[in-house]
């Protein structure tokens, strides 16, 4: 999915052309309108915009200095100028800057603007084209990564102590990892979530580096960043804001452009993806920077958190505070830790339904050692850990009332320290294992929420910003994603709902209340009252004051 931004101050042809771009119907491109410049910068800084069709004169910032804005955000960004004025001065800055694609006089007509735009979309496809087709990643992919760069990164995820960090720069020089020691990195996971027709490891090992490579082409635009394996589903990253940016700029004001850049375009990583190598692919990326000894628990509540939202299985988009919980330093090297990370890696998998669930039980076991710890306080805490996963991911299934009555949930009840050991690994394998034959139902139940969720939203703010965008955010899922999501669902688009609430809505002002045109105008989120006018007899047949007359009698 592309996202195109109106700017102009003028109301009427915002609207029109607003109104223009969305009765074109283009595939998957999203518009957004905004009204002057300081709104347009709201805009880039919370989402990606890749095309902004601007008008050049406008009251306080004007578009030749809204274009240092945009390239200082989105570098990729196209740029389409409109202006009532033919000058040449401002046509010559315009195409000097390499972001400005077409300069257009808004007297030249809306086919000539749709025709730029058509133009644009294609040069952005072509350039997409270029660097995600897959026989280039196939003849750039047979090591993404020196094997060396890999180690390092691993090796810094195991160590929980305080870093030296003359030592730890010395390493990244010695093998070009271009990081700075004594600077803070920010993580992000990438999760494969369906591998579709990948079914060999081979293949699988080739579109990891695959997802990596795309990672690290779109966000190395404005910042350094690596990726690694995790694990045969999980790629993480490693970012850092580029070194040449840091002494023209203070420290927090530079972390604040990385980290509305690096969550910017983490939604571009899904869509290239998806759209090159049709996988989905679900990022979480942590909502500030960490300090190198603190990555490896950064990157376990990375990985643990997309499992505490709805929509499991589903192409997530999520922001996470790592910094909530610290663990404390060597916490990870006794006995009871290393159990509870197990059991949590354990409750990941049983949600997914992955069927490599039993390495984590077995290692489980194997922890506990043959016939259970002798230790009765350990022997209770590990049988406490196991029972709490069990009564946790059964709930968050919705398996819990069938479990009552179809595997003897009850028996928890009845073990003790007495217990045989075997009897209790017997029994919550036997459970791990219905579980995943009956899991399938949770994901009926969980688009269930996501969809009540988006209605309930869309109800209860027809006044306020509707983008796609905006509802996306609103249940941490990809814009995109939740588009063909919704429409696959539903049988229709998000913004044929959005339609049929405003216009029962107006019904309902027209008929049920004595407010003025421009008041139910404003209630139903429409800048100008004339556009309402034209949207309510599109839709109805009738202008509103012609049906409230109509239906009053």
């Amino acid at each position: 999915m592309q996202r195109m931004m109106i700017v102009d101050d003028e109301p009427n042809i915002l609207d029109g052309l607003y109104e223009f771009f969305v009765k074109a119907d283009f595939k998957d491109l999203e518009i957004i309108k905004v009204h002057s410049a300081d709104h347009a910068i709201d805009w880039l800084n919370t989402v990606k915009i890749d095309i902004v069709l601007s008008d050049i004169c406008m009251p306080g910032m004007d578009g030749m200095a809204l274009i240092q804005e945009i390239v200082d955000r989105w570098p990729r960004c196209k740029v389409i100028l409109l202006t009532g004025h033919n000058e040449f001065d401002f046509a010559h800055q315009a195409i000097r800057n390499p972001c400005v694609v077409d300069y257009l006089l808004k007297t030249e007509g809306m086919d000539k603007i749709r025709a730029a735009v058509e133009l644009t979309l294609e040069k952005i496809s072509s350039e997409e084209d270029y660097f995600y087709k897959s026989q280039w990643l196939r003849d750039k992919l047979p090591r993404a990564l020196p094997q060396l760069q890999q180690q390092l990164l691993h090796d810094i995820l195991r160590r929980t102590e305080r870093i030296d960090r003359q030592s730890l720069q010395v390493e990244f020089d010695a093998i070009q990892l271009p990081f700075k020691a004594d600077g803070s990195v920010l993580p992000i996971i990438l999760r494969m979530e369906a591998w579709r027709n990948y079914e060999t490891a081979s293949d699988r090992s080739l579109i990891r580096y695959a997802v990596a490579n795309i990672a690290e082409e779109l966000l190395s635009d404005k910042v350094e960043v690596k990726a690694v394996d995790l694990d045969p589903g999980t790629i993480a990253c490693f970012v850092q804001p580029k070194s040449e940016s840091v002494s023209s700029i203070k420290e927090e004001e530079l972390w604040l452009k990385t980290l509305r850049f690096v969550h910017g375009t983490m939604e571009s990583v899904q869509q290239a993806c998806g759209k090159c190598l049709q996988l989905s692919v679900s990022i979480i990326a942590s909502d500030q920077e960490v300090h190198w000894h603190e990555l490896n628990y950064a990157l376990n509540r990375l990985r643990l958190a997309i499992f505490d939202s709805p929509g499991l299985g589903m192409e997530k988009l999520l922001r996470i505070n790592t910094k909530e919980v610290s663990p404390s330093p060597g916490s990870m090297h006794n006995r009871n830790a290393t159990a509870e990370l197990l059991l949590d890696y354990l409750k990941q998998r049983l949600l997914e339904g992955d069927l490599d669930w039993g390495t984590s039980f077995r290692k489980w076991v194997e922890l506990s050692g043959e016939g259970g710890p002798e230790d009765p306080f350990l022997r209770l805490r590990l049988m406490s850990g196991i029972s709490n996963t069990l009564l946790q991911t059964l709930q968050e299934l919705g398996l819990t009332e069938k479990a009552h009555s179809g595997m003897n949930l009850s028996r928890l009840l009845y073990f003790n320290i007495n217990t045989h050991w075997s009897d209790v690994i017997s029994f919550y394998h036997t459970f791990f294992e219905w579980i995943i034959s009956n899991r399938s139902a949770t994901y009926k139940h969980d688009e269930s929420n996501i969809l009540s969720m988006i209605h309930q939203y869309i109800k209860s703010h027809l006044a306020d910003d509707l983008s796609l965008t905006r509802i996306a955010q609103e249940v941490s899922l990809n814009p995109s994603y939740l588009s063909r999501w919704y429409k696959r669902t539903t049988g229709k688009g998000i913004s044929d709902y959005i339609l049929e609430k405003k216009v029962e809505l107006s019904k309902e002002l027209l008929l049920g209340t004595a407010l003025k045109m421009h008041e139910i105008s404003g209630q139903l989120g429409f800048s100008d009252q004339h556009y309402f006018f034209r949207f309510f007899k599109k839709t109805v047949g009738c202008t509103p004051q012609e049906y409230r007359e109509q239906k009053r009698g």
